[in-house]
């Protein structure tokens, strides 16, 4: 889970390795306190399985589900889970278990573990840094006094996160570039960023404005190259603002937006 900055500084935090061993199960003396009053941060790819597990569209999971806004230094777009940050989780059953366990949220399924990524650049390559340690324990939670004992590579693999990392990485990928190479915190506003809003957060709305259907492209590989479609918008704005690598050079408008986005996902 996305906890509050204080309980997520991983800095104050020992790094995990793969082989390191605790102790963590369940309890049902505690089962879904862990789920009201917490900032459950969303990626797209979070979103759009959410979504797609309740049939529900994009724009009215944002809508019912989620609260949203614009970074005040980088204006990139943030989305969270409104209604855990005030009370339950919508998604909470009476029971205290989640009633969209299968797709639940990439850092609801690595709880206890927390993992913070960064991009550093060695010797002029850029590398990801990825570190793995142990949530500060909340209160509440009963979860470390279980008798099951797991190594971080077991837990890792029993929540089934490897792809969710995968696939958030992408993501954290495009956020990345844009701040680092094309300097976005200059020239990215609320307005400018909400252009961004159907490739991140609402495909099934891209999908209808770009005649793509599931049959055509899988879930997966649409999300993929959207967000390389995000990458070629955000270039092309940067060059306008002169900045990044497109930067001096005038783009060609001979062909929309629209057109060259569906060229990038259509693209074999």
């Amino acid at each position: 889970m996305q906890f509050p900055s204080n309980a997520t500084d991983e800095s104050r935090f020992k790094a995990l390795n793969p082989e390191d061993r605790f102790t963590f199960e369940c309890s049902e003396k505690c089962m879904g306190k862990c789920c009201r009053l917490i900032t459950i941060l969303l990626d797209p790819w979070d979103m759009e399985a959410i979504a797609r597990h309740v049939n529900i569209s994009g724009p009215d999971f944002l809508d019912i589900f989620c609260r949203y806004e614009f970074g005040t230094f980088s204006h990139w777009p943030f989305a969270w889970l409104k209604q855990a940050e005030t009370g339950n989780c919508a998604f909470l059953l009476e029971d205290g278990r989640c009633s969209i366990y299968p797709v639940r949220p990439r850092n609801c399924r690595i709880y206890p573990i927390g993992r913070a990524v960064r991009f550093e650049d060695v010797e002029g390559t850029l590398r990801m840094r990825e570190k793995l340690f142990m949530i500060e324990k909340a209160d509440h939670c009963l979860g470390h006094e279980g008798s099951r004992a797991w190594t971080v590579k077991e837990w890792l693999e029993d929540s089934g996160a490897e792809k969710y990392f995968e696939l958030s990485d992408a993501y954290l990928s495009l956020v990345d570039y844009a701040t680092r190479e094309l300097n976005s915190t200059a020239w990215l506003t609320s307005k400018t960023a909400r252009l961004l809003m159907p490739l991140l957060f609402m495909p099934d709305t891209l999908r209808t404005k770009l005649n793509i259907s599931e049959e055509s492209v899988d879930h997966e590989t649409f999300y993929r190259r959207r967000l390389n479609a995000a990458r070629m918008i955000l270039t092309e704005m940067a060059a306008s603002f002169d900045f990044g690598p497109l930067a001096g050079t005038t783009v060609n408008e001979d062909t929309s937006i629209a057109d060259r986005i569906r060229q990038l996902i259509l693209i074999d």
